[in-house]
């Protein structure tokens, strides 16, 4: 078994002396170590000056360093350029989905190495707070997001479970309608099944400040719910707001598009690696959305406890669950009614 190499702080300030003449990688790679640990000392001697550098003792002479080896790091790399929101621990969890084992901390020192920066923003006690669904369908989110494709403005509409994080529905339009809305909403009850209640903010499609617009008279006939978020508060729109900030991350702020139909192309690519492929922290990290919205959580947790790649055996690819096969929604006057791919079926039996 091959020994794990220490290395006093003189033995470390020659190496990373010798890496400023032949990078850092190079000089990695002649002192036999990888070139995130050389990186690692290159920050502690920034921040403590040569001569602290040398004077420094570990608490304890540790394991050694460890390796990493060329899988580990090949993953950790595509998996975050793939997804260049994600920090750590939401790469390791994406590869550990994959079968591939590797620490957070490693994770983070190949990230750190290629020009990550782990800075943390403060969060509001307010914004801790977590409010999840029980179900899916039980309650939607909705939201639009503005952005320019070379100088036309687009509207993307985002209609998100709450409960599963799975992306419902999208359009994206050059303006926004009601048409757009009841569209969206309409080919997810088509395609999924219907949805108890929907939350929104008070944009002028959403709600209307006189009277009733056309998307709340259709969400009354089909039996729908509607809650709207508070004023100046993001944070009730939480999970379809932080599915905008990804999508602008992984795929808008990334990617120039040629028009419209080609933004439309990609943006549907990015769902589907959202619903099917990604896993989301919101969901402990190892399942992606579409895990809970078909109710595949414990086949999925089963096939990672045996080191198995999921999608090796429960798969989405090239499989069609596009619809719940029955939902029971519970009416807001208080009847519960069963919908069997998304159409109304009468509980109760009716004498002629």
């Amino acid at each position: 078994m091959e020994k794990k190499k220490h290395f006093t702080q003189k033995q470390k300030l020659d190496i990373l002396e010798s890496a400023k003449e032949i990078v850092i990688k190079k000089a990695g790679n002649l002192a036999g170590i990888h070139y995130t640990t050389v990186y690692q000392w290159q920050r502690k001697l920034e921040v403590l000056g040569e001569e602290a550098f040398l004077a420094y003792l570990p608490k304890s002479r540790g394991r050694g360093i460890k390796k990493v080896t060329e899988e580990q790091e090949k993953g950790v790399l595509e998996t975050w350029e793939r997804y260049p929101g994600f920090g750590p621990s939401q790469v390791r969890n994406q590869l550990r989905r994959q079968g591939i084992t590797i620490s957070t901390r490693t994770v983070q020192r190949i990230m750190e190495a290629n020009g990550y920066l782990g800075i943390r923003k403060k969060r509001d006690k307010e914004e801790s707070l977590r409010f999840e669904a029980s179900r899916p369908l039980s309650l939607v989110q909705i939201d639009i997001l503005e952005f320019f494709i070379h100088k036309q403005k687009v509207y993307l509409l985002l209609l998100l479970d709450d409960f599963s994080r799975f992306i419902l529905g999208f359009r994206l339009s050059t303006e926004t309608s009601i048409d757009m809305v009841i569209g969206v909403f309409q080919e997810a009850i088509d395609r999924y099944g219907k949805m108890e209640e929907v939350l929104s903010d008070r944009g002028f499609v959403f709600y209307s400040w006189r009277g009733v617009n056309r998307f709340e008279q259709y969400l009354e006939v089909e039996g729908i719910h509607q809650t709207h978020a508070s004023p100046h508060h993001p944070q009730t729109l939480g999970k379809v707001e932080a599915a905008n900030k990804q999508i602008q991350k992984e795929l808008i702020r990334r990617q120039e598009f040629k028009g419209v139909k080609d933004a439309e192309e990609a943006i549907k690519k990015w769902v589907e690696t959202h619903n099917h492929k990604r896993t989301h922290q919101g969901l402990g990290g190892l399942l992606v959305p579409a895990d809970r919205f078909h109710g595949r959580v414990d086949a999925v947790l089963e096939s990672l406890s045996k080191k198995i790649d999921p999608e090796t055996q429960i798969g989405y690819d090239g499989v069609d669950i596009s619809r719940s096969l029955m939902n029971l929604v519970l009416e807001p006057e208080g009847r519960m009614r069963l919908y069997v791919l998304g159409h109304h079926v009468d509980l109760f039996w009716r004498q002629p």
